[in-house]
């Protein structure tokens, strides 16, 4: 995960948001993008967050290739 990753919270509200929508249906709304070489965190933190805190053992992921 980049820097800026670790210096940001995500807003408050969406990520109840998501919290909620996982709560629902069990699943992520959209996959993590994850830098395929590098293992870097692309897009999806506040989905991340999401995952940890509500301690999901698999979520979708999509590897991104450096081009």
């Amino acid at each position: 995960m980049s820097e800026a990753f670790l210096k940001t919270r995500p807003n408050p509200v969406k990520t109840e948001e998501v919290i909620e929508f996982v709560k629902r249906t069990g699943h992520l709304d959209k996959p993590l993008t994850i830098d395929k070489s590098s293992k870097v965190l692309k897009d999806g933190y506040r989905r991340y967050i999401v995952a940890k805190t509500m301690k999901m053992d698999k979520v979708p992921v999509i590897y991104e290739y450096q081009k």
